[in-house]
């Protein structure tokens, strides 16, 4: 048998563990709401406890959620309901490494985040609050009825708290005292750091006329810091979570639990799921009635009275909007429908097995809050506004990496929130988690659907893009564009088929590439020159690509999405076709390439193709001449495109049967005008300097940009030849991260990544 006492000491089968089992009594006094609600004995269970919960939010990126990078401000808040009354009371609190305290921040707050006292001042025996930097940063706020000010001196002693009577003092909550303490912190730490948090809750117990000093402590997970790098722009369609989208059925409240740590579920009704229960259903309607129109109060059709009535997500045409609820004993989707327990803590665990190493991954979900009349004031009475707004936090392996910022109430609906994950070098299975980032009730009643994992996968462009037509003993040109999100899609094969497509077998042709960031994309070309014989003609050619050369030969770590070259090889009729050029060569003329070329022919010939490259490789069609019938005859063309520093160009005859065709040589152009450069101060702090240099005077657009595309900062400016310097002023309160430079002179575009740090 388990027993909770209000001291907080647990007694399990005769054993004392705050004296034997110092680590599992910490450990299940932590997780006290998950034993009650496994027991189901919550109300009786908790009744006689007052309640603890420890958590932050992300106050930089509350409004459309992010990860955690050095610079944000985070909010520390440690919620206490008092279901007994409590003396001598009062909290502490040590500023972990990583973090900085922020001046004057230190409050008391409602479960809604609404000030109650405070903000206290730092400093000795003013107020209720103090914070010490000196030596190990620390803070100490009094709290309740009858507190002596808080002093540098009476920091260490277990003397100060004052009372708190449970219903009473305020802020009232259901007949109870709901508070908060809160106080913020600057981010300090680098990429890839962990911020821990502890905080301690003090108070006196009086137990057979003998008074205890009972202490509960938290200890939180702990925070990645990393890079806020937005949502996957290509993904694939699988998913790799348990409870991707829960389903569908034509009972509104679905008989299979899911895995929903320390809740209940319990099926939707007038008064259900209440806080700390959690329902899977079609339809959010107290009775299943499909009708969502007003007035809100009273309704008994609504989960009290208030809640929206609404579908799920999975597969809705209108993405914001959602799917309409579902009809009685028609099919419709599930979804999570939680009612929030007081305390923080997990609303869904899964294991990720089978993913790939030096992978990115999306992990999202959609979410909704679903009630627009919750809150409770200090006073205990509701004002009919939305209350609580649900935060949640979403981990890897039980640390923090994103918050999705606090989820307003929305009429129009659903909001995507989501963060991207790469594995670790060797990482091949991981934990997720989503936890209610928000203490207390009062409000924080939402859904959630369409959980994902999802590969982020580059895209492949084939050129030529289905067949590829070439006689027997001449070399045929593939080319593929591989384009990505991130830069870790870099190792590549081709490989072939012979049967049609159905089975491939690598080539032996591998290798890496370095991508080059193009308009917001990572991207780089591969190409092969192929011996073609005759034997060859059928064969379908493909490209792989992986993040590393192991995963190259993992068919789920490596994509190959290109679309597959047909190969044609003609074995007669390709000698026709013998060019005879006297001549063919270009010049510059107004920064455009006019070439010329004379050409003894015959009957065989149909017209010329015009190819131009920018590597001397990869060559695309850029215009065509009619064969005109003549012993010798002159042709000219003329490229209307301006020249990179240096070009490449050749001829390519076509036969009258349009299957054969022979190439000429290659010219090559130099432009020793065309300097177009951009240079930047990396990282930068408040101020972004960028060295342009032109070839010649003429107006440059430049665009300072996020990872999103966003421009957060624009100049155009008319610039000399040479070189000049172009600066970015006033951009030091701007988010620290990644961000791009993005130049623009005539129909040239560069681009170079930026940081900013504080």
């Amino acid at each position: 048998m388990v027993k909770f006492y209000a001291a907080c000491v647990i007694k399990y089968n005769g054993v004392l563990y705050s004296t034997v089992k110092k680590t599992l009594a910490k450990t299940i006094l932590r997780n006290r709401f998950l034993i009650c609600s496994l027991l189901g004995i919550i109300p009786s269970c908790l009744s006689a406890q007052n309640i603890f919960s420890y958590t932050y939010q992300n106050v930089t990126r509350n409004n459309g959620g992010g990860t955690l990078e050095q610079g944000d401000i985070i909010e520390v808040r440690a919620l206490v309901k008092v279901e007994v009354n409590t003396s001598n009371f009062y909290y502490v609190d040590t500023i972990r490494t990583g973090t900085q305290f922020v001046s004057g921040s230190l409050k008391i707050i409602t479960n809604e985040g609404l000030t109650f006292r405070g903000p206290y001042t730092d400093a000795s025996g003013d107020d209720n609050g103090i914070y010490i930097s000196s030596g190990q940063p620390r803070l100490r706020v009094n709290l309740g009825v009858g507190t002596s000010f808080a002093t540098t001196a009476g920091f260490g002693l277990n003397t100060g708290g004052g009372t708190v009577t449970s219903g009473t003092d305020k802020p009232k909550f259901y007949g109870k005292t709901l508070f908060v303490v809160a106080y913020r912190l600057l981010v300090t730490a680098n990429f890839d750091d962990i911020i821990n948090l502890t905080g301690n809750f003090y108070y006196d117990s009086v137990k057979s006329g003998t008074t205890y000093k009972k202490n509960f402590r938290f200890n939180y997970a702990g925070i990645k810091v990393i890079q806020n790098k937005g949502l996957c722009s290509n993904f694939s369609s699988s998913t790799f979570t348990a409870e991707s989208d829960f389903g569908t059925g034509t009972i509104q409240n679905r008989a299979l639990g899911a895995t929903v740590p320390g809740y209940t579920k319990i099926n939707l009704g007038a008064s259900a799921p209440g806080d700390g229960y959690y329902s899977i259903a079609n339809n959010t309607s107290g009775n299943g009635t499909t009708d969502d129109t007003g007035p809100y109060k009273p309704n008994p059709a609504r989960v009290f009275a208030v809640w929206d009535i609404l579908g799920d997500h999975t597969g809705s045409t209108d993405p914001i909007a959602g799917n309409p609820p579902a009809a009685a004993g028609s099919n419709g989707g599930y979804m999570l429908v939680v009612n929030s327990a007081y305390p923080t803590g997990e609303v869904y665990r899964d294991t990720i097995k089978d993913v790939c190493p030096n992978t990115y991954y999306e992990f999202s979900a959609w979410i909704r809050n679903i009630c627009s009349r919750c809150s409770i004031d200090s006073n205990g009475i509701s004002p009919n506004t939305p209350g609580v707004q649900p935060n949640l936090a979403f981990t890897i392996n039980d640390v923090d990496y994103f918050t999705s910022g606090n989820i307003p109430y929305d009429p129009r609906g659903w909001v995507k929130r989501g963060f991207i994950y790469k594995t670790g070098a060797s990482e091949t299975s991981f934990r997720i988690t989503i936890k209610n980032n928000a203490p207390g009730g009062g409000g924080n009643d939402w859904v959630l659907d369409d959980i994902k994992l999802a590969t982020c996968y580059p895209n492949l462009i084939m050129n030529p893009g289905d067949t590829a037509k070439v006689c027997a003993g001449s070399m045929v040109h593939l080319r593929d564009t591989v384009r990505s999100y991130f830069n870790n899609y870099v190792n590549y094969c081709w490989e072939k088929s012979i049967n049609g497509g159905v089975t491939w077998l690598g080539t032996g042709v591998c290798g890496t590439k370095v991508p080059i960031l193009k308009n917001g994309l990572w991207e780089y070309v591969v190409d092969t020159l192929l011996n073609a014989a005759a034997a060859d003609s059928g064969n379908f050619y493909r490209l792989k690509v992986a993040t590393t050369p192991a995963n190259l030969l993992d068919s789920k770590c490596s994509v190959n999405n290109s679309q597959k070259v047909f190969l044609k090889v003609y074995n007669v009729n390709c000698t026709v076709l013998e060019p005879e050029f006297l001549s063919f060569n270009g010049q510059l003329i107004n920064e455009r390439s006019s070439l010329k070329w004379q050409y003894t022919g015959d009957e065989y010939t149909s017209f010329f193709e015009v190819e131009r490259s920018n590597d001397g490789t990869n060559f695309y069609k850029i215009g065509s001449k009619n064969y005109l019938p003549s012993k010798t005859q002159d042709y000219t063309f003329t490229d209307a495109k301006p020249d990179e520093s240096i070009v490449y160009y050749r001829l390519k005859l076509v036969g009258n049967n349009l299957e054969e065709f022979k190439y000429s040589k290659i010219v090559i152009l130099h432009n020793k005008n065309n300097s177009f450069k951009i240079s930047t101060v990396n990282p930068f702090q408040s101020i972004v300097s960028v060295n342009v240099s032109l070839p010649e005077s003429g107006d440059v657009e430049l665009n300072l940009c996020d990872v999103y595309g966003k421009i957060v900062g624009k100049k155009t400016l008319s610039l000399n030849a040479g070189n000049s310097v172009v600066k970015f002023e006033n951009v030091g309160a701007i988010a620290p991260g990644m961000y791009v430079i993005r130049a623009k002179f005539k129909n040239t575009i560069l681009q170079n990544k930026i940081f900013k740090f504080n």
